[in-house]
């Protein structure tokens, strides 16, 4: 069967959903294609469209949909002759209340549920409790470069020519500049690119934070993300903040600050990074995409939007426990569970010693990892 949308390389094991019964959450920022990919769940599956439930809880009609309404929903797909096991897509459940009851509802029926959210935290607490033991989690980034090649129709030879390797580098230089969004990939001009992630931007902010936690200070809250997207890569202080916003006249309090670096967290908008060095160390920032940096940065620094990349694929690669490491003598990128990871644009005489010295020093603390240094050339 020909599909409608452009295969991602997110891996689910539908053999394992098929012998438990396990409901599977896509989680993911706004725009990275979590939607669509419910049609590729759909495809995969190889179900039949009479067997077929969607709902969008992001769409108006689903506003008041409470957990009483599941039983009503599983009525209604008896009597239209969905099966006894429908296969459940439900987008953007974060919108719906108290969904957990309904989605066990549904399961202990032999439903196949899969669904999406845009926020890190609808599984914790409480909600994770009622679902422990029920519910398989996966994460939806932006595309990465193969994706992202894949979305331009673009292959390229495993022996590259010169010709092929000098396109492969300009590919490289705008997926870096402009990053993975899928809509922002497919868009040709420029102009558009930046009113998409303009659109991205309030998306996130205001549905995803202001009206998700009540925040009535937007001013500031807008203030801070500027500061978080210029800090990108670098070591940052909410306290440091805090003081500029106050010696400008902002009124706020130093928790509140605190609160809304989280709530963009949760928002997977950015992702925080710790010091291996310490363990009440200091902290570094990353974006979701390399393309919201254009909301502050007419200029590209390939420098950062690189690092900020190979993060990204650290995610993807399943090394959320990445760390940095720092002290006044050595700092290393990343730490993975195996890995010191050392992050350059390019790699020459002039910057080989100070790429490689913290490499071999810090490798002493950390006994079996090993040691690499990328570069856009070995991307």
């Amino acid at each position: 069967m020909k599909s409608d949308f452009v295969h991602r390389d997110l891996q689910l094991d539908y053999s394992f959903f098929k012998t438990t019964g396990k409901i599977t959450a896509i989680l993911g920022a706004r725009r990275v294609g979590k939607s669509v990919f419910l049609r590729q769940i759909f495809h995969d599956t190889a179900a039949a469209p009479e067997e077929l439930i969607t709902i969008d809880f992001s769409e108006f009609p689903w506003m008041e949909f409470s957990a009483d309404d599941f039983e009503k929903l599983w009525q209604a797909a008896q009597e239209i002759g969905c099966g006894s096991t429908p296969l459940c897509l439900f987008d953007e459940i974060q919108n719906c209340g108290e969904f957990a009851p309904g989605l066990r509802f549904l399961q202990n029926r032999g439903a196949r549920i899969f669904l999406t959210g845009s926020n890190a935290e609808i599984f914790t607490g409480a909600l994770a409790a009622s679902l422990r033991g029920k519910l398989l989690t996966y994460t939806l980034y932006p595309l990465s470069f193969v994706e992202f090649l894949r979305f331009r129709n673009t292959e390229f030879p495993s022996v590259l020519s010169t010709n092929d390797r000098a396109r492969r580098r300009v590919l490289l230089e705008e997926y870096l500049t402009w990053g993975g969004f899928p809509e922002v990939v497919l868009a040709e001009r420029e102009e558009l690119k930046r009113n998409l992630l303009d659109s991205y931007w309030d998306i996130m902010l205001f549905r995803d934070i202001v009206e998700r936690h009540a925040v009535k200070n937007v001013e500031v809250l807008e203030k801070l993300l500027v500061r978080i997207l210029l800090s990108f890569t670098r070591e940052f202080s909410v306290h440091k903040w805090f003081n500029d916003l106050k010696s400008q006249g902002y009124r706020v309090s130093k928790d509140s600050m605190y609160e809304f670096v989280n709530y963009f967290e949760q928002a997977m908008f950015v992702h925080i990074l710790s010091n291996a060095a310490s363990a009440a160390g200091s902290r570094k920032i990353y974006l979701i995409d390399n393309g919201l940096y254009n909301r502050v940065k007419d200029r590209p620094d390939m420098g950062k939007l690189f690092e900020n990349l190979c993060f990204l694929d650290l995610l993807r690669a399943g090394q959320d426990t990445t760390r940095f490491f720092r002290t006044d003598q050595y700092e290393v990128d990343f730490v993975t569970d195996r890995e010191l990871l050392q992050v350059t644009v390019e790699l020459h005489e002039q910057n080989r010693v100070r790429e490689e010295t913290p490499l071999v020093e810090v490798g002493r603390l950390f006994p079996g990892h090993s040691q690499r240094i990328l570069t856009m050339d070995t991307y």
